[in-house]
């Protein structure tokens, strides 16, 4: 499970860089890492809860991350934004981490083990 954890938590690390691709890819990727991770961990019907939990904590240090700098920073603004939108949006990140990547393997482990439950003489 450590393996579908660290890919969904890099999938969702490696989203926010992409200059343009971001304002899409944000907002979808813990569905996607979720999914993705999910389905490399084999998440099954009691697993998926944890690995979504785990996978929210995971992002709990880079909103850590922001709330300390926001704290500690004299600078009123950072990447041109308030610091307070910047430690507004790392107190929300982790909740939604944890919702995205809970939904997202739930919909891996649904597809797994549907087609597993399907004989390959039915189409």
């Amino acid at each position: 499970m450590l393996k579908g954890v660290l890919t969904a938590f890099a999938i969702m690390l490696v989203a926010i860089p992409v200059p343009g691709v971001h304002f899409v890819a944000i907002p979808i990727s813990p569905f996607v890492a979720g999914f993705v991770g999910g389905g490399i961990a084999k998440a099954d019907e009691m697993k998926i809860v944890w690995f979504g939990l785990i996978v929210g904590a995971l992002m709990l240090i880079p909103a850590a991350a922001i709330i300390i700098y926001w704290q500690i920073s004299d600078a009123e603004r950072f990447l041109g934004a308030p610091t307070l939108f910047w430690a507004i949006i790392g107190i929300a990140i982790a909740p939604y981490a944890w919702f995205g990547t809970t939904i997202g393997a739930l919909i891996s482990f649904l597809m797994r083990s549907r087609s597993s439950n399907q004989s390959p003489n039915e189409s």
